[in-house]
């Protein structure tokens, strides 16, 4: 049986035990509740055949700390779409309109802040996979620019508990 001297052992529990709550102590900005958002590398999508008169452009982004209150929720979504304008970043092509989609998604277990599209032989993970994470979205196009707001309080598993529609600043629902 081996004798093991007790400030050595205590030595020993303080080198590990200490730093590990330390660790605990410290906050990044994203755990100490600020929010901010961000587009989600990838996943940006400009389509439209030849033969179609308009072009979609989808944008996706992310919240980390979304704030609970709809309302809010709305209210940051258009001042992000106003300080990141796309309708300036893709321009039109020719006699064609665009019709224009942010969506904005929680961060979650599923669809963590470092998520990329997968597109693996066998498997695939696309944000198509990540409806349950979606929590805000806006849309207009050159023809109709009015801004169509929808943002959703959703459960764990993604069911919808609450949601809120706008045109422009005029609540719908």
């Amino acid at each position: 049986m081996v004798k093991a001297n007790p400030t050595v052992l205590a030595l020993i529990i303080g080198a590990f035990f200490i730093p590990l709550s330390l660790t605990g102590c410290t906050e990044s900005k994203e755990s100490a509740g600020e929010t901010r958002i961000f587009e989600i590398d990838n996943t940006e999508e400009v389509f439209g055949r030849a033969d179609e008169q308009e072009v979609t452009v989808k944008k996706h982004y992310m919240i980390l700390n979304p704030p609970e209150d709809l309302a809010k929720l709305k209210e940051l979504a258009e001042k992000y779409g106003k300080d990141h304008r796309i309708e300036e970043e893709v321009q039109g092509t020719g006699t064609k309109s665009r019709v224009f989609y942010m969506y904005f998604y929680r961060e979650s277990d599923d669809l963590p802040r470092d998520w990329q599209p997968d597109e693996g032989y066998l498997n695939t993970d696309r944000l198509e996979h990540h409806k349950n994470d979606l929590i805000a979205s806006i849309t207009w196009s050159d023809v109709d620019p009015q801004k169509k707001y929808h943002s959703y309080e959703k459960s764990k598993e993604g069911k919808i508990l609450k949601r809120m529609y706008f045109i422009e600043d005029r609540l719908v629902q």
